[in-house]
């Protein structure tokens, strides 16, 4: 059986503030049995007992304020300030931001808030950054207009074009004056600098403070039927922050301004523009190390003893293998889920080669190869995924069971019971043996779930090892791989790990169930039923092999539901 998980308590949710520069400060905007995560079933299919869901794609209610994660605020701050480093170290005194409790990524917005000690943090950073870019003539130059008659009117062209950016929309008039107003304030703010870069400094340390700079805020209330649309500017933003999570850069202001955000094919445009920009690297690379959970690689230890071949980096290796996988997959041959799941060209470098079993000459940098197909099949074969899943000495069919239920398929496995006993020796048996004899005794309590939902899935990997080597025999015997798991309703013969790879590749639920995890991850919120014709339409397309993983988030962000808004917040 599977250790227990921890979870966590909703985070209060944050309370509505404006800058302290401005003289307010309103503290922070069961059981053994597989279920179906949200109300939908798996891959986002309505669950059992639930009337079928329209066919119309439209808006989910989502918050209407979403605070900043540390990455976007990081990227944000860079940008805007035009720095040539991100600030990560002020970044790093922020308290962490929390996880929502059954919601896989880290952006939920309703987890989000703001207390005083990130308040406190937030305030403190502003005045740094503040400092920095004005006390740095080359830094300040970045950011200022040209010179004009007055300083007042160069500080109002500051004002109106750095408030486009920090708002990412622009400036209401009495909000231009409001900063001017505080500018005016810098001489006796700052007496030891000039009136004007005192000001300036103010101003910064305002914008930076700003709850339409730390939060991502929709204003828009005009319903038209049963949505909202956003304005341009709004959708520019869900755009950065889904596909950069960064604020807009130049081309996507201009964008917004020039209204053409308000068609698909606008929208469209720039989503494919923004994929090919490296900063959407790094947010296709966080989405895939939360799926496929690459932070557990970090706790990989092997024993030394049986395995004398690695050394205790081979999670490190085997996170960056993952890495340069998923990447060459999306971007370089602009494949599909399916060569997720399916493809055997990976990455080594001369301890991943050693595990696969190449031959040849390899170094500690990493080259692409090809894997053995008869042995190797996506990035369930792989090293991470095999080892991650795992004890020091032996295979864990339970725990590689339940990721590919709970990440794979999105069928969600309760809890175990309590107390429960460690595997037993082996005593001559395989590890297959021993788990089965454990956990599938008719009769107890256990024996339901993994007998028809999580043994079925992981003993197709038991020609992997402990490090993700091939076998085949274990403890003497011959190894046995075959397995009768359920997709989604099916029940599939199966004789090892390449036909299961096969058979989640072909199963229609199963790409819906990664078009919905992008849906919540892109949306920062959890999968809803108004998602639902999204995510069949998606999974249809994705399964036929009609769609890259490029076109799918293109496909997500130019939805109904990402450039509009449900009704039901509206004041």
């Amino acid at each position: 059986m599977r250790s227990q998980r921890l979870s966590r308590e909703p985070a209060e949710r944050g309370r509505w503030w404006r800058p302290v520069v401005l003289g307010l400060v309103l503290s922070g905007a069961a059981g053994c049995e597989g279920t179906i995560s949200n109300p939908e079933g798996p891959g986002g299919g309505p669950g059992p007992g639930t009337p079928p869901p329209t066919a119309i794609e439209k808006p989910a209610p989502s918050v209407r304020m979403a605070r900043l994660t540390h990455v976007q605020w990081t990227n944000s701050v860079q940008e805007l300030l035009r720095l040539d480093a991100p600030p990560t170290t002020l970044a790093g005194t922020f308290r962490a931001d929390p996880a929502q409790s059954g919601f896989l990524f880290d952006n939920d917005a309703r987890a989000l808030s703001v207390d005083e000690a990130l308040w406190g943090a937030y305030q403190r950073a502003a005045a740094e950054l503040a400092g920095q870019v004005t006390t740095d003539a080359t830094k300040l130059a970045r950011l200022l207009p040209p010179s004009a008659a007055t300083e007042e009117e160069r500080a109002r062209a500051f004002v109106e074009s750095f408030g486009l950016r920090a708002h990412r929309r622009p400036l209401t008039s009495e909000e231009v004056e409001s900063y001017l107003g505080l500018y005016r304030k810098g001489p006796q703010a700052y007496a030891d600098m000039s009136a004007f870069e005192g000001g300036i400094r103010l101003v910064i340390e305002a914008f930076l403070q700003s709850p339409h700079f730390l939060y991502r805020v929709e204003r828009s209330t005009q319903a038209v039927q049963d949505r909202v649309p956003l304005d341009d500017y709004e959708v520019a933003s869900r755009l950065s922050f889904g596909l950069w999570s960064a604020m807009p850069d130049d081309a996507l202001f201009a964008a917004a301004s020039e209204g053409t955000l308000h068609s698909r094919e606008g929208v469209a445009t720039q989503a494919r523009r923004m994929l090919q920009d490296a900063r959407s690297n790094k947010v296709v690379e966080a989405f895939h190390r939360t799926l496929f959970d690459v932070p557990r690689y970090a706790a990989i230890r092997p024993s030394l003893t049986r395995y004398p071949q690695v050394s205790e980096r081979l999670g490190e290796y085997a996170a960056r293998e993952t890495t340069l996988f998923v990447q060459d997959v999306v971007f370089s041959r602009k494949g599909g889920y399916s060569d997720l799941l399916t493809s055997p060209a990976t990455f080594v470098n001369d301890e991943l080669a050693r595990v696969y079993g190449l031959s040849g000459t390899f170094t500690a940098d990493f080259v692409p190869v090809t894997l053995d197909s008869r042995e190797r099949k996506g990035v369930l074969t792989q090293v991470g995924f095999l080892a991650s899943h795992a004890t020091s000495v032996d295979p864990d069919p339970i725990h590689r069971g339940v990721f590919v239920s709970e990440r794979i398929i999105c069928r969600k496995i309760g809890a175990p019971p309590a107390n429960i006993p460690p595997l037993p020796a082996p005593q001559g048996r395989t590890n297959r043996e021993v788990v089965a004899s454990h956990t599938e005794a008719p009769g107890t309590a256990c024996a339901s779930c993994h007998s028809n939902l999580i043994n079925p899935l992981g003993f197709p990997f038991e020609n992997f090892d402990a490090i993700g080597g091939y076998r085949t025999t274990d403890n003497g015997h011959p190894v046995d791989a075959s397995a009768s798991p359920n997709i989604n309703g099916e029940t599939v013969l199966v004789r090892d790990a390449l036909d299961l790879a096969d058979a989640l590749a072909a199963n229609e639920a199963v790409h819906a169930c990664y078009a919905k995890h992008w849906v919540e991850y892109l949306h920062g919120r959890p999968s809803a039923r108004e998602d639902v014709p999204l995510v069949e339409r998606l999974g249809k397309l994705s399964k036929a092999g009609n769609l890259s993983i490029v076109d799918l988030v293109v496909e997500v962000v130019t939805s109904e539901g990402f450039v509009n808004r449900h009704p039901e917040e509206l004041p």
